[in-house]
Protein backbone atom coordinates (compact mmCIF):
# COMPACT_ATOMS: atom_id res chain seq x y z
CA UNK A 1 0.00 0.00 0.00
CA UNK A 2 1.31 3.47 -1.40
CA UNK A 3 1.47 6.08 1.87
CA UNK A 4 0.06 8.95 1.03
CA UNK A 5 0.95 12.30 2.47
CA UNK A 6 0.80 15.84 2.57
CA UNK A 7 3.99 17.80 3.32
CA UNK A 8 3.60 20.67 6.15
CA UNK A 9 6.34 23.07 4.57
CA UNK A 10 6.06 25.36 7.85
CA UNK A 11 7.28 29.18 7.49
CA UNK A 12 11.46 28.93 7.14
CA UNK A 13 11.79 26.15 4.41
CA UNK A 14 9.85 27.88 0.85
CA UNK A 15 11.46 30.97 2.08
CA UNK A 16 15.46 29.81 2.70
CA UNK A 17 15.31 26.16 2.21
CA UNK A 18 13.79 26.06 -1.78
CA UNK A 19 16.59 23.52 -2.29
CA UNK A 20 15.19 20.87 0.51
CA UNK A 21 11.68 21.64 -0.45
CA UNK A 22 12.00 20.58 -3.92
CA UNK A 23 14.55 17.62 -2.85
CA UNK A 24 12.02 16.18 -0.69
CA UNK A 25 9.42 16.27 -3.01
CA UNK A 26 11.45 14.80 -6.51
CA UNK A 27 12.82 12.20 -4.15
CA UNK A 28 9.95 11.04 -2.45
CA UNK A 29 8.02 9.38 -5.17
CA UNK A 30 10.98 8.09 -6.22
CA UNK A 31 10.73 5.72 -3.35
CA UNK A 32 7.22 4.68 -3.64
CA UNK A 33 5.41 7.54 -1.48
CA UNK A 34 2.73 9.57 -2.52
CA UNK A 35 3.56 13.04 -1.41
CA UNK A 36 1.78 16.40 -2.12
CA UNK A 37 2.04 20.02 -0.68
CA UNK A 38 -0.31 20.70 2.33
CA UNK A 39 -2.81 23.24 1.26
CA UNK A 40 -3.47 26.54 2.40
CA UNK A 41 -1.38 26.12 5.62
CA UNK A 42 -0.48 28.70 8.19
CA UNK A 43 2.45 29.08 10.54
CA UNK A 44 2.76 25.87 12.74
CA UNK A 45 2.78 27.98 15.48
CA UNK A 46 6.12 27.47 17.03
CA UNK A 47 5.07 25.54 20.51
CA UNK A 48 7.53 27.27 22.26
CA UNK A 49 6.32 30.51 21.95
CA UNK A 50 2.91 30.10 21.76
CA UNK A 51 1.54 27.42 24.06
CA UNK A 52 3.26 30.29 27.27
CA UNK A 53 1.20 33.09 25.45
CA UNK A 54 -2.23 31.85 24.64
CA UNK A 55 -2.80 28.06 24.12
CA UNK A 56 -6.17 28.43 22.54
CA UNK A 57 -4.12 30.69 19.81
CA UNK A 58 -1.64 27.82 19.31
CA UNK A 59 -4.22 24.82 19.08
CA UNK A 60 -6.42 26.60 16.54
CA UNK A 61 -3.68 27.73 14.55
CA UNK A 62 -2.32 23.85 14.32
CA UNK A 63 -5.50 22.55 14.22
CA UNK A 64 -6.54 24.94 11.27
CA UNK A 65 -3.60 23.39 9.37
CA UNK A 66 -4.42 19.88 10.03
CA UNK A 67 -8.04 19.83 9.17
CA UNK A 68 -5.95 20.73 5.68
CA UNK A 69 -5.03 17.70 5.44
CA UNK A 70 -7.60 16.15 6.59
CA UNK A 71 -9.73 17.20 3.58
CA UNK A 72 -6.99 16.30 1.18
CA UNK A 73 -7.77 12.39 3.09
CA UNK A 74 -3.76 12.19 3.85
CA UNK A 75 -1.75 12.38 7.05
CA UNK A 76 0.92 14.71 7.41
CA UNK A 77 4.33 14.91 7.06
CA UNK A 78 6.38 17.06 8.46
CA UNK A 79 10.25 17.76 7.52
CA UNK A 80 10.98 20.74 10.14
CA UNK A 81 11.72 19.31 13.94
CA UNK A 82 10.01 22.20 15.06
CA UNK A 83 7.45 22.31 12.89
CA UNK A 84 6.59 18.46 13.92
CA UNK A 85 6.68 18.83 17.95
CA UNK A 86 4.04 21.56 17.26
CA UNK A 87 1.61 19.93 14.75
CA UNK A 88 2.27 16.38 16.75
CA UNK A 89 1.77 18.15 20.28
CA UNK A 90 -0.85 19.66 19.57
CA UNK A 91 -3.11 16.59 17.58
CA UNK A 92 -2.03 14.72 20.76
CA UNK A 93 -4.13 17.08 23.13
CA UNK A 94 -6.83 17.51 20.64
CA UNK A 95 -7.10 13.63 20.72
CA UNK A 96 -6.89 13.41 24.19
CA UNK A 97 -8.76 16.30 25.53
CA UNK A 98 -12.47 16.44 24.33
CA UNK A 99 -12.79 20.07 25.63
CA UNK A 100 -9.86 21.71 24.39
CA UNK A 101 -11.35 19.77 20.46
CA UNK A 102 -14.97 20.99 21.37
CA UNK A 103 -13.17 24.48 21.99
CA UNK A 104 -10.94 24.73 18.77
CA UNK A 105 -13.82 23.81 16.60
CA UNK A 106 -15.87 27.25 18.12
CA UNK A 107 -13.44 29.16 16.87
CA UNK A 108 -12.65 27.11 13.90
CA UNK A 109 -16.57 27.46 13.25
CA UNK A 110 -16.51 31.23 12.34
CA UNK A 111 -14.56 30.19 9.12
CA UNK A 112 -16.92 27.13 8.17
CA UNK A 113 -14.13 24.80 9.64
CA UNK A 114 -13.96 21.77 11.98
CA UNK A 115 -11.16 19.48 12.84
CA UNK A 116 -12.07 15.83 13.79
CA UNK A 117 -8.63 14.42 14.02
CA UNK A 118 -8.65 11.58 11.86
CA UNK A 119 -4.79 11.61 10.84
CA UNK A 120 -1.32 11.06 11.68
CA UNK A 121 1.34 13.12 12.25
CA UNK A 122 4.99 11.61 10.57
CA UNK A 123 8.18 12.88 10.95
CA UNK A 124 10.39 12.91 7.56
CA UNK A 125 12.88 10.17 9.82
CA UNK A 126 9.83 8.59 10.09
CA UNK A 127 8.38 8.25 6.40
CA UNK A 128 11.78 7.18 5.26
CA UNK A 129 12.58 4.59 7.93
CA UNK A 130 9.65 2.98 8.51
CA UNK A 131 7.67 3.48 4.91
CA UNK A 132 10.31 3.42 2.80
CA UNK A 133 12.84 1.34 4.91
CA UNK A 134 16.01 1.76 6.02
CA UNK A 135 17.15 -1.61 3.98
CA UNK A 136 15.23 -0.05 0.40
CA UNK A 137 17.95 2.86 1.45
CA UNK A 138 20.91 1.02 1.84
CA UNK A 139 19.97 -1.56 -1.39
CA UNK A 140 18.94 0.73 -3.67
CA UNK A 141 20.54 4.27 -2.33
CA UNK A 142 23.36 5.17 -4.28
CA UNK A 143 26.83 5.13 -1.74
CA UNK A 144 27.53 9.20 -0.98
CA UNK A 145 30.75 8.26 0.44
CA UNK A 146 30.91 11.43 2.73
CA UNK A 147 31.94 12.65 6.57
CA UNK A 148 29.63 14.92 7.71
CA UNK A 149 28.62 16.47 11.57
CA UNK A 150 25.31 15.57 12.63
CA UNK A 151 22.81 18.67 14.52
CA UNK A 152 19.82 16.65 15.26
CA UNK A 153 18.29 19.32 17.00
CA UNK A 154 16.02 19.57 20.58
CA UNK A 155 13.01 18.89 19.12
CA UNK A 156 14.25 15.47 17.24
CA UNK A 157 14.45 13.94 21.09
CA UNK A 158 10.47 14.35 21.59
CA UNK A 159 10.07 10.40 22.01
CA UNK A 160 11.99 9.25 25.19
CA UNK A 161 13.46 6.07 23.26
CA UNK A 162 15.39 8.43 21.10
CA UNK A 163 14.18 6.89 18.26
CA UNK A 164 14.30 9.98 15.56
CA UNK A 165 17.92 10.67 16.79
CA UNK A 166 18.54 6.62 15.89
CA UNK A 167 16.64 7.13 12.71
CA UNK A 168 18.82 10.09 11.60
CA UNK A 169 21.62 7.93 11.80
CA UNK A 170 21.04 4.59 10.74
CA UNK A 171 19.54 6.76 7.50
CA UNK A 172 23.05 8.67 6.81
CA UNK A 173 25.05 5.70 7.35
CA UNK A 174 22.69 3.44 5.51
CA UNK A 175 23.99 5.99 2.04
CA UNK A 176 27.32 5.65 2.94
CA UNK A 177 27.68 8.79 5.04
CA UNK A 178 30.39 8.72 7.73
CA UNK A 179 29.47 10.54 10.89
CA UNK A 180 32.46 12.57 12.79
CA UNK A 181 31.57 13.21 16.10
CA UNK A 182 32.88 16.55 17.64
CA UNK A 183 31.33 15.97 21.18
CA UNK A 184 28.41 19.13 21.07
CA UNK A 185 26.02 16.93 19.38
CA UNK A 186 23.11 17.43 22.37
CA UNK A 187 23.86 20.80 22.43
CA UNK A 188 20.57 23.12 21.04
CA UNK A 189 21.47 25.82 18.28
CA UNK A 190 20.22 28.46 20.38
CA UNK A 191 17.20 29.64 18.23
CA UNK A 192 14.72 29.69 21.29
CA UNK A 193 17.46 32.07 22.88
CA UNK A 194 17.32 34.96 20.70
CA UNK A 195 14.58 35.32 22.07
CA UNK A 196 16.02 36.51 25.41
CA UNK A 197 19.91 37.22 24.70
CA UNK A 198 20.50 37.62 21.11
CA UNK A 199 24.35 37.43 22.09
CA UNK A 200 24.27 34.38 24.25
CA UNK A 201 22.05 32.51 21.65
CA UNK A 202 25.12 33.72 18.87
CA UNK A 203 28.21 32.73 20.80
CA UNK A 204 27.59 30.64 23.31
CA UNK A 205 25.36 27.96 21.15
CA UNK A 206 25.50 27.87 17.18
CA UNK A 207 29.48 29.23 17.77
CA UNK A 208 30.21 26.94 20.05
CA UNK A 209 28.92 24.46 17.88
CA UNK A 210 30.75 25.55 14.63
CA UNK A 211 33.84 25.94 16.53
CA UNK A 212 34.32 22.17 16.97
CA UNK A 213 32.91 21.54 13.79
CA UNK A 214 35.41 23.64 12.29
CA UNK A 215 38.15 21.44 13.85
CA UNK A 216 36.92 18.02 12.12
CA UNK A 217 37.78 17.05 8.56
CA UNK A 218 33.81 17.48 7.38
CA UNK A 219 31.50 17.60 4.49
CA UNK A 220 29.32 19.09 5.79
CA UNK A 221 26.87 19.68 8.39
CA UNK A 222 23.10 17.96 8.03
CA UNK A 223 20.25 18.28 10.09
CA UNK A 224 16.39 18.13 9.29
CA UNK A 225 14.93 21.13 11.07
CA UNK A 226 14.50 24.71 9.17
CA UNK A 227 14.43 26.49 12.13
CA UNK A 228 18.06 25.07 13.01
CA UNK A 229 19.54 25.99 9.65
CA UNK A 230 17.58 29.36 10.10
CA UNK A 231 19.64 29.57 13.08
CA UNK A 232 22.95 28.62 11.77
CA UNK A 233 22.62 31.09 8.73
CA UNK A 234 21.47 34.20 10.66
CA UNK A 235 24.62 33.32 12.86
CA UNK A 236 27.34 32.65 9.72
CA UNK A 237 26.04 35.65 8.13
CA UNK A 238 26.29 37.96 11.41
CA UNK A 239 29.98 36.99 12.34
CA UNK A 240 31.31 36.70 9.22
CA UNK A 241 29.94 40.97 8.55
CA UNK A 242 30.87 41.14 12.49
CA UNK A 243 34.00 39.69 13.23
CA UNK A 244 35.25 38.40 10.07
CA UNK A 245 34.66 34.83 10.67
CA UNK A 246 34.52 32.23 8.46
CA UNK A 247 32.45 29.06 8.84
CA UNK A 248 33.06 26.99 5.31
CA UNK A 249 31.32 24.46 6.28
CA UNK A 250 27.93 23.89 4.19
CA UNK A 251 24.84 23.13 6.17
CA UNK A 252 22.65 20.53 4.49
CA UNK A 253 19.05 19.52 4.91
CA UNK A 254 19.39 15.72 4.79
CA UNK A 255 16.49 15.76 2.30
CA UNK A 256 19.29 17.17 -0.31
CA UNK A 257 21.20 13.77 0.61
CA UNK A 258 18.66 11.12 0.03
CA UNK A 259 17.93 13.00 -3.05
CA UNK A 260 21.23 12.71 -4.74
CA UNK A 261 21.80 8.94 -3.17
CA UNK A 262 18.24 8.59 -4.95
CA UNK A 263 19.27 9.44 -8.63
CA UNK A 264 18.98 13.33 -8.75
CA UNK A 265 21.92 15.68 -9.14
CA UNK A 266 22.49 19.09 -7.30
CA UNK A 267 20.77 21.65 -10.37
CA UNK A 268 18.07 19.16 -10.44
CA UNK A 269 16.60 21.07 -7.09
CA UNK A 270 18.88 23.95 -6.95
CA UNK A 271 21.23 22.47 -4.62
CA UNK A 272 23.34 25.51 -5.48
CA UNK A 273 21.59 28.24 -4.62
CA UNK A 274 20.60 30.74 -1.28
CA UNK A 275 23.16 29.46 0.34
CA UNK A 276 25.18 31.32 3.56
CA UNK A 277 27.88 28.90 4.04
CA UNK A 278 29.52 27.84 0.63
CA UNK A 279 28.22 24.62 -0.89
CA UNK A 280 30.75 24.64 -4.11
CA UNK A 281 32.81 21.57 -3.04
CA UNK A 282 30.58 19.57 -2.14
CA UNK A 283 28.37 20.00 -5.25
CA UNK A 284 31.51 18.86 -7.02
CA UNK A 285 32.46 15.79 -4.78
CA UNK A 286 28.62 14.84 -5.14
CA UNK A 287 28.79 15.86 -9.05
CA UNK A 288 32.49 13.14 -9.65
CA UNK A 289 30.50 11.02 -7.42
CA UNK A 290 27.99 10.41 -9.69
CA UNK A 291 29.90 10.44 -13.07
Amino acid sequence: MTAKYSHFLGCVMPAKMPWAEAAIMKSLPRMGVDVVYLEKSTCCPRAGVWISVDRRVWLTLASYNLLQAEQQGRDVMVSCNGCYVTLYEANKVLHEEPKALEEVNSYLAAAGKSYHGNLRIRHFLEVLYEDVGVERIRREGKKLNLRVAIHPGCHMRIFPDGRLVRYFTEILEAMGVTIVPYGLEQMCCGLQSNLADKDFATYDRAKKKMDRILQTDVDALVLVCAGCYDQFERVISTLRKKDGYDFNVPVIHLGELIAISFGLKPDDFGMRYMRTAPVDRLVEKLENSQQ
